[in-house]
């Protein structure tokens, strides 16, 4: 699912609220929440979401395979291409490319960073 940053950005500048859902390809993840604007970020899109269902990892002390249920609340921002951003005021930002929010993309980068912590099964 892919939206247009500027038309999205625009709309919820007008004080609407965008939902959006999306799934991994194997359908076991899925993202949900809402896009809005926030008046303290005037370039940016804030996105308010969960993260639900699960991922298949791998042990780092056993080296099996298993399964985490996930139920990751989420809050970041999104801004339209690359953000200079000061360090007094730094916010989680993920730039979207191609004045376009790929929420598979965002989705995708979120299960990367999980897999790429450590992991024991007894978590």
């Amino acid at each position: 699912m892919q939206l247009a940053f500027q038309k999205v950005f625009q709309a919820c500048k007008n004080g609407e609220k965008i939902p959006f859902f999306v799934e991994s390809d194997d359908r076991k993840a899925q993202l949900e929440g809402i896009l809005s604007y926030d008046n303290s970020h005037f370039n940016l899109l804030k996105l308010n979401g969960i993260l639900k269902g699960s991922i298949t990892l791998i042990c780092d002390i056993s080296g099996e395979e298993y399964e985490k249920t996930l139920n990751e609340p989420l809050e970041f921002y999104l801004s339209d291409g690359f953000v200079n951003l000061d360090n007094e005021h730094f916010e989680d930002v993920v730039e979207c490319e191609n004045s376009s929010i790929n929420f598979k993309e965002i989705l995708h980068g979120e299960l990367e960073m999980i897999r790429c912590d450590y992991h024991t099964k007894d978590d």
